[in-house]
């Protein structure tokens, strides 16, 4: 997808063990509530204006994007949003992207281009992952490149010019004998493509240089579709995802950046990077650690996929595994985190399938490799699921390494397998390692502390991310289809990133969808917008992010509609709905951010994924069928409060509630003032009424002590 091209025993633990919400978690705090804007003006319309207008709108931060990615492009817009109490996640390409080029340099004749003399050029693109062709620079004399005359640059897949991939035109005159052509589109690894040249006029543009013979082993160049024995000077741009291949930005790139925009007014911190793979995710956590050590006092942003997308796009598709044997031995080292004392429960991923009777699996935790102290055992005869969780209740001390240790009794045929790890070289945690008999090797097994899940599944995905402690975790769903209809998993997609960041202490903030994008997503509607925020709130998101403000230019195939700001610039109504709604949540915004989740219920029709008001539950729906989203929240002294959402984004609602046990008054936080105002609750019926505009939410507030 195109972006920046995101089981437990009760919900009562869940609020205990998980722990409230992590103020403090992200530095500089966003006051009163964090409300975030992806895509901002481009480098052309950074301006003062133009920050006026997202502070105008009601954001306090904004996401670097749209060609806002160099120092002098940030430092520009860093400037202008400072003015205007705006903070950046500033964007820099290095922490993204790595450059390499493919270049035939040699010289020594030319072609002419003309209405009818097409040039060409065959290239083989890189070995490895991800691919883009970016840019392509030619030698062409501009003194012989008349006014008015356009030179078009095509890629196609071969010289039969079966598919085109992506071309572009520039007009003269030029300034420069080494135009470049911007064509910026995904290219197969080690794979040859066709490169082809064409003018609008009769008359000859050129010399075209070539070298004077076969000077590229990848390719050759052509005129009029022949080949012939000589190539064209190109020097060849491709991008790749900079955690590619095994490979991650360079230490010094990390500390030249941090150390460039730490001091600077403006700086929220880093947009590291957006959905990641599993396989991603240690080296981007190593990243996020060298920004850290450098600028320790701002935050690292990355944003997670949403649950539909696919396996690959996930990573839970990469893993090999193990035999274990009274022979082979199988343990993995860890370190608990900070404020860590417990280990209860430790997951691993074993084919349960392969277990035989008479074959016991004993998990042993100890000091360390040396296996001088134990600290705890378990022993397992059986599991019905691949993923058998050993009780070990043992007491730990925080940010400590420790060493589990895996072990066969020799019963039934002494082998059960597999046992799950990543490849070779491709590691899933930083703060520990696999080991066999004893040995370590560059890889990890899966393994859960503290939490039951079951691998290869979305939760699987975010637990791996959460995991790492990042400063907030993010995710992006769009759930507002182009049919009208909305995604049936949007629910599905909360429940987890709530379970997770509960789990985690860290606070959540989600991407709300804002723009169309054509054949794909429609473009929300004031309702679409308020639902979206509005059941997010009542997930618990201590934070939200506009995905698009400025409607983006077509990438990547997708055609973008109706964003905030439309292509030119220009205010959509869209920006009006967004500006009421976000002096709705700053109003919201002090008295939400003190608040813990601990349940969310859904009346009516209960969604995928999602739970039904419990039947003790004091806060219920007069009508059983009403489609109501009711979210249950308590604040730092353990005062309740609800926060009830219509969740029909189509039609607005009265909406009835029993409040039972019946408090002496039920009070509702105000949007337009923040203060607790009075309702038409009756404390002789415990009944309280309000109307509610489609995807409308009321946070209120139940009596302390209640």
């Amino acid at each position: 997808m195109w972006k920046k091209t995101i089981a437990i025993a009760s919900l009562l633990s869940l609020a205990v063990t998980g722990g409230g919400a992590s103020v403090g978690a992200y530095s500089p705090q966003l006051n009163p509530f964090p409300i975030g804007i992806f895509w901002p003006p481009g480098p052309a319309a950074t301006s003062n204006q133009t920050y006026a207008d997202i502070a105008g709108m009601g954001a306090n931060f904004v996401v670097g994007g749209n060609g806002i990615n160099s120092y002098a492009t940030n430092d520009a817009a860093l400037q202008y949003a400072q003015a205007n109490g705006v903070r950046i996640l500033v964007d820099d390409e290095r922490l993204v992207w790595r450059e390499q080029a493919v270049t035939q340099t040699t010289t020594g004749m030319g072609l002419n281009v003309s209405s009818s003399n097409r040039i060409g050029q065959t290239i083989t693109t890189p070995s490895g992952t991800g691919w883009g062709l970016n840019t392509v620079k030619l030698y062409i004399d501009k003194d012989n490149w008349s006014a008015g005359t356009t030179l078009t640059l095509s890629l196609y897949d071969s010289p039969q010019k079966t598919n085109l991939l992506a071309s572009n035109a520039i007009t003269g005159p030029v300034d420069t004998f080494y135009p470049v052509f911007r064509l910026h589109t995904a290219v197969a690894s080690n794979t040859q493509y066709y490169l082809e040249l064409t003018s609008n006029s009769a008359t000859p543009t050129g010399w075209v240089v070539t070298s004077a013979g076969d000077s590229y082993s990848g390719g050759r160049a052509y005129s009029n579709g022949t080949p012939e024995n000589l190539d064209l000077w190109f020097d060849i741009g491709f991008g790749q995802r900079a955690y590619n291949d095994s490979h991650q930005p360079s230490a010094a790139d990390i500390a030249d950046i941090a150390s460039h925009y730490r001091t600077r007014g403006g700086v929220q911190g880093y947009h590291v990077y957006d959905e990641p793979s599993i396989e991603h995710m240690a080296r981007i956590d190593q990243t996020i650690r060298s920004l850290r050590q450098t600028d320790p006092d701002h935050m690292s942003f990355v944003n997670l996929f949403p649950n539909y997308a696919s396996e690959a796009q996930l990573g839970l598709d990469r893993f090999t595994g193990e035999f274990i044997s009274s022979s082979n031995r199988l343990g993995q080292t860890l370190t608990t985190k900070e404020g860590q004392t417990r280990i209860d429960t430790v997951q691993w991923w074993v084919d349960h399938s392969q277990w035989g009777s008479g074959e016991q699996l004993t998990l042993r935790l100890w000091n360390g490799p040396a296996k001088t102290t134990l600290i705890a055992e378990k022993t397992l005869s059986s599991s019905t699921t691949d993923w058998p969780v050993f009780d070990l209740q043992a007491n730990v001390s925080p940010s400590t390494s420790y060493y589990m240790e895996l072990t066969h009794n020799g019963g039934g045929n002494n082998s059960i397998g597999w046992v799950v790890r990543s490849h070779a070289n491709e590691k899933w945690n930083n703060d520990g390692t696999a080991y066999i008999n004893g040995s370590a090797i560059a890889a990890d097994f899966w393994y859960t502390v503290n939490q039951t899940i079951q691998g290869r599944t979305y939760e699987d995905y975010v637990y791996r991310w959460v995991n790492k402690q990042p400063d907030v975790l993010s995710f992006d769903h769009y759930p507002f289809l182009i049919d009208g209809s909305m995604r049936q998993d949007y629910y599905a997609n909360l429940e987890v990133i709530r379970r997770q960041a509960l789990r985690a202490d860290v606070d959540f903030w989600s991407y709300i969808q804002s723009v169309g994008v054509t054949g794909v997503w429609r473009a929300p509607s004031e309702s679409d917008m308020r639902y979206q925020i509005y059941t997010n709130l009542a997930y618990g998101a201590k934070g939200y992010i506009y995905f698009t403000y400025q409607t983006p230019a077509s990438s990547g195939g997708e055609s973008f509609f109706n964003g905030l700001l439309l292509p030119d610039g220009t205010k959509n109504a869209s920006y009006t709905w967004a500006q009421q709604l976000n002096g709705e949540v700053a109003k919201l915004g002090p008295t939400l951010m003190g608040l813990t989740s601990n349940g969310v219920y859904h009346n009516g029709t209960v969604p995928s994924g999602a739970q039904a008001v419990p039947a003790s539950f004091y806060w219920k729906a007069a009508d059983a069928a009403a489609p109501v989203v009711i979210g249950s929240f308590v604040d730092g002294q353990n005062r309740k409060y609800i926060l009830v959402v219509n969740r029909d984004n189509a039609n607005a609602r009265t909406l009835s509630f029993n409040v039972n046990p019946r408090p002496s008054a039920v009070t509702e936080v105000s949007k337009q003032t923040g203060a607790e105002t009075s309702t038409n609750y009756n404390a002789a019926t415990g009944v309280i009424s309000a109307s509610f505009q489609p995807g409308e939410g009321k946070l209120y507030a139940l009596p302390a002590g209640y």
